[in-house]
């Protein structure tokens, strides 16, 4: 049940982030062939909802074992050699995905203020013709940096997962394929 709303989850949000980019890049298009201008921030915004797309497609590929992963030597090994191997990199996956975790956030918290060029003009537009103040947060580059803090707390969810499915035995041969 939990791996199932996971999936979802990730799956959701990678296909939202890659929709929006698509999106955006077409009207962006669009109105720049038609109208010979394209929108401030159409350059800038779908590279930053892309890195969100891949923070949530990295946890789903590897809570479904679909990662890539070289299998040239693990072919050889027995099986429960390759389980234990399996258990160790899940463990790594879980401190690696901890360390992204901290290291975006020292990052946002020391490059965060920075305006993010493209948007920042838009940003404080919306922010003066609708009167909040939050708004003018989508101009700074730390909603953006924080697709770091995101994606270190989805990959060390998903490696902790899927430790625990291959501990529980899950019927699958290690490595996901059934």
């Amino acid at each position: 049940m939990v791996r199932r709303i996971a999936v979802g989850f990730l799956s959701t949000g990678a296909a939202l982030s890659m929709a929006a980019v698509f999106l955006i890049v077409f009207v962006n298009s669009v109105r720049r062939y038609t109208l010979g201008k394209s929108f401030e921030w159409g350059e800038e915004l779908p590279v930053y909802l892309a890195v969100y797309g891949v923070m949530f497609g990295a946890a789903l590929a590897y809570l479904e074992d679909r990662h890539v992963r070289f299998m040239m030597v693990v072919g050889f090994l027995p099986r429960r050699i390759c389980h234990v191997l399996f258990l160790i990199v899940d463990l790594a996956m879980i401190c690696i995905g901890a360390g992204l975790t901290l290291s975006g956030y020292l990052f946002m918290a020391k490059r965060g203020g920075i305006e993010a060029s493209g948007i920042i003009g838009p940003a404080k537009w919306l922010k003066a013709l609708s009167g909040i103040d939050v708004i003018e947060t989508l101009g700074f580059m730390a909603p953006y940096q924080a697709a770091m803090v995101l994606g270190g707390v989805l990959i060390t969810a998903a490696a902790a997962l899927k430790f625990m499915e291959r501990i529980a035995g899950d019927g699958k041969r290690p490595g996901g394929r059934g």
